[in-house]
C-alpha cells in the first residue's frame, strides 16, 4: 500500500510506502504563520517509507531555534506540501495532513502547543493534548 500527497494544483507530490507514524496538529507561533491558520496539521513519516517526490520549491527559513528545517513548497500555488526538521524530528519526513489524498482516514493522536491556540478555538478530537511539545 502506498500513499500519495499532493499540492493544490497537483505540480508537487509525495509517494510514501506506509501509514504515517502519528498525526498531529501543533498549535506554535511558527505552525500559525506559516499556514495563516489555527495550527499546522501532520502526518509524520520515516524517511525511509519515502518512495518518491516530485520536483519542488525548496526553502530555507534559516531559523536559530530549528537549524537544517527544510520547507518543499509548489513552484505554482505554493502549497506546503512536506518538510524536514532534523533537530525535532530526525529522520522523519513531515507531510502537510491536508495534502494526502484521504486524511480522512488517519485520527489525530495528539495537538501540541496548545498554549498558543487561539481562544476561539476548540480543542481538537485527538488522543492526547499537549501544552507545549512533550518531551
Amino acid at each position: 500500500m502506498s500513499l500519495r500527497a499532493q499540492c493544490a494544483c497537483k505540480t508537487v507530490s509525495i509517494e510514501l510506502a506506509s501509514d504515517p507514524v502519528r498525526c498531529f496538529v501543533c498549535h506554535c507561533d511558527y505552525c500559525q504563520r506559516m499556514t495563516g491558520s489555527v495550527g499546522n496539521a501532520v502526518a509524520l513519516f520515516r524517511e525511509t517509507d519515502v518512495v518518491a517526490m516530485s520536483d519542488a520549491l525548496e526553502l530555507d527559513p534559516q531559523m536559530a531555534k530549528w537549524p537544517g528545517l527544510r520547507r518543499y513548497l509548489c513552484p505554482r500555488c505554493y502549497s506546503n506540501v512536506h518538510w524536514v526538521n532534523p533537530k525535532a524530528f530526525p529522520e522523519m519526513r513531515l507531510v502537510s495532513l491536508g495534502c494526502l489524498d484521504n486524511p480522512s482516514a488517519f485520527k489525530l493522536a495528539r495537538t501540541v502547543q496548545n498554549q498558543y491556540r487561539p481562544t476561539w478555538c476548540p480543542q481538537l478530537d485527538a488522543t492526547e493534548a499537549f501544552e507545549a511539545y512533550p518531551q
